[in-house]
């Protein structure tokens, strides 16, 4: 093979090496970057924090146990997708400061929305630990095999779990939670200068959520797009 074919044959071989890692990744659930350079975060605040709540499977030598999420903030906040938007905004010191308030506002309010829905989990789990409990004793007691225990532990596992996903009351947390995402984004927009307004809507479009025609621009603004609220400058980022 001569030295041009060579030079052909790695670059070929390279490209391949590079498009097989860009599909690798999105496969595997890692955020795409677009041409404008913008991430591409589809999840929402219900995806990030209302995930359903696991457990380790009850055995006959282990109980059945919530088990942490190891990705909780040991602050208390919520988890949010407005982390990469905000970093791209430049955002003044002013509006920094009222982004940061804005954040624990809908921190609290996503907790809040989530309160009914883990309730219900941890009710759900209480009761397959009872349940477990008797199968034991039942076990215990010679009452029922230790292999009869067994399958209706492996059973109990497998219906906590569903009956977990199932949840009723998961999908009005989810539309209360988007409910907070979007006080947030209103709530936001009124801070942005136009540029600023641009970029977020860029984001929400980006995401399948275009904005109306009323949000195109920033809200009461003056000839210049400020909006009476000052320029942009800095940058921050929280998420």
């Amino acid at each position: 093979m001569n030295k041009r074919n060579l030079m052909t044959t790695l670059f070929v071989a390279m490209m391949a090496a590079i498009s097989f890692g860009l599909t690798a990744c999105s496969d595997n659930g890692v955020t795409p970057v677009d041409a404008a350079g913008i991430s591409v975060d589809m999840s929402t605040s219900f995806d990030l924090n209302a995930f359903p709540m696991e457990f380790s499977d009850a055995s006959l030598d282990q109980p059945m146990m919530e088990r942490p999420d190891p990705k909780s903030d040991k602050g208390g906040r919520v988890r949010t997708p407005f982390g990469d938007l905000l970093a791209r905004l430049n955002l003044t010191a002013e509006q920094k400061t009222a982004v940061e308030a804005l954040l624990v506002s809908h921190n609290d309010c996503v907790k809040t929305a989530l309160e009914a829905l883990r309730a219900a989990e941890k009710a759900i789990l209480e009761a397959a630990k009872a349940e477990e409990k008797a199968i034991k004793q039942q076990a215990k007691d010679s009452v029922i095999t230790r292999e009869e225990a067994r399958t209706q532990l492996r059973a109990l596992n497998q219906r906590t779990r569903e009956a977990l996903k199932a949840l009723p009351g998961r999908e009005e947390a989810r539309a209360a939670v988007k409910a907070c995402d979007d006080a947030f984004i209103a709530a936001l927009r009124g801070l942005l200068d136009e540029k600023q307004t641009g970029m977020l809507n860029s984001w929400l479009e980006r995401r399948g959520k275009k904005p109306s025609d009323g949000d195109k621009g920033p809200r009461g603004g003056d000839s210049t797009g400020n909006g009476g609220r000052g320029p942009n400058g800095g940058g921050t980022g929280r998420g």
